[in-house]
């Protein structure tokens, strides 16, 4: 399946040593910990989850004592970063958003109470509960964006670093707070592992992840308009385009795909910027006709 994401970058490996290296150099006591998602790879997450049953395996499932205990085996899981599983998880995140790196000076049963605090999103208009991806490397960012100050403070106290293995296939790091475990206070655990979101937080995530989902969408359906250039290339355009269209409150789901699809086989930009001002003034179907 494509996942929308490019190549890792062929001294990945080097970065990533280089970059847990210079930041525990100023900060010796800290603990780097892998954060895998487990959905992304049945096999690896079914090792990962018998592991997570011994006893000081070094691996940990974010799932375990939570109420998504019954998804444990497709869970986010904590592992210890021995330097010996690094190559071989590259390799099996090769293309897959699946893998990041935490440095923090807490244990790694330590992170595993902290994130289950944010295991879910609650919208309490209707009391529903969904599941958070964070460990999914494409939503990550998204979902710090989407959350108020109050809660991207209290999701990043619990690391100091958090490297991504982002879109284009190098490093993205997010700083946390986490500089002492003494001085360290754990989120407050709801019975759901849930924190309350708006409605319009809710809206905002789902419409953060519109580009990787239509890049996704694209790439299995018509790949030819996704290929040609860079995966994460692609994905910039997408969002581009997408942006342009909400300045002109173009905003049905249909007709942005339709838009979107028209525009990627359009080699100039400011034709394709004109077709979303004609779909503006004069609807989707004529636009597309016009500039077809």
């Amino acid at each position: 399946m494509n996942y929308g994401v490019d190549p890792h970058h062929p001294d990945l490996l080097g970065q990533i040593e280089a970059t847990l290296a210079a930041l525990t150099e100023k900060h010796p006591d800290l603990i780097t910990t892998l954060l895998i998602n487990g959905t992304f790879d049945d096999e690896l997450a079914s090792e990962f989850f018998m592991q997570s049953k011994g006893l000081r395996t070094g691996v940990v499932s974010l799932y375990e004592n939570s109420v998504l205990s019954g998804l444990e085996e497709c869970a986010p899981f904590l592992l210890t970063a021995e330097m010996t599983r690094l190559p071989r998880l590259l390799a099996r995140s090769q293309g897959v958003p699946m893998f990041s790196l935490l440095q923090s000076t807490l244990t790694i049963h330590a992170l595993q109470r902290h994130f289950s605090a944010f295991l879910q999103v609650r919208t309490p208009s209707d009391g529903l509960c969904f599941p958070l991806r964070f460990s999914d490397a494409m939503c990550s960012q998204n979902i710090l964006r989407c959350l108020n100050d109050a809660q991207r403070i209290k999701f990043c106290s619990g690391f100091t670093a958090w490297h991504l293995v982002n879109r284009g296939g190098t490093l993205t790091t997010i700083e946390g707070t986490c500089f002492n475990a003494t001085s360290y206070t754990p989120p407050i655990v709801s019975a759901d592992n849930a924190i309350d979101i708006t409605d319009k937080q809710y809206a905002r995530l789902i419409h953060g992840g519109e580009a990787a989902y239509l890049l996704c969408h694209f790439a299995r359906t018509v790949p030819a308009l996704v290929t040609g250039a860079p995966l994460s290339i692609k994905y910039t355009m997408i969002t581009s385009m997408l942006a342009a269209m909400d300045r002109r409150d173009i905003m049905d789901d249909t007709e942005r795909r339709d838009l979107l699809s028209h525009a990627l086989r359009m080699s100039d930009r400011e034709r394709a910027v004109a077709m979303l001002d004609a779909a503006q003034q004069h609807g989707t179907k004529i636009a597309i006709q016009r500039f077809t």
